[in-house]
């Protein structure tokens, strides 16, 4: 599985409810489990997700992502963040979901690790 954009994204954007640089944007993790947490039909995060990460270090809804750079690289308009971290982790994610808490949880992109990535009593970063 590739990333997945949430095919409401693109009308979100146009209706202007996503605020990149002013509206909390979030980062949740998930296991392996049953595969991807969300497709392209899905539009909001969902704390019932079944295989949203558990363990130590790590909390219900994921991380709030800070210091977002709207760009244009070569034509392409990009979105970054700074570093976001779990410490005292251990746990395990294949996927990670970005969501905009502010604007009613809806789904921004699902990322696929291309596999899990493990931390056991350490920093998990992204």
């Amino acid at each position: 599985m590739a990333n997945v954009v949430p095919f409401s994204f693109a009308q979100e954007l146009l209706k202007g409810a996503h605020n990149f640089t002013s509206n909390t944007i979030k980062l949740a993790l998930y296991t392996a489990g049953s595969g991807a947490p969300y497709s392209t039909s899905s539009t909001v995060y969902d704390s019932s997700v079944s295989n949203e990460v558990s363990g130590a270090g790590y909390t219900t809804g994921g991380n709030t992502l800070v210091n977002p750079v709207v760009a244009n690289q070569s034509n392409v308009a990009t979105l970054t963040f700074d570093q976001t971290q779990w410490t005292s982790a251990t746990f395990g994610a294949a996927f990670g979901a970005i969501y905009d808490n502010t604007a009613g949880d809806k789904l921004v992109v699902v990322l696929d690790f291309g596999g899990t990535k493990s931390c056991s009593n350490g920093t998990f970063t992204i």
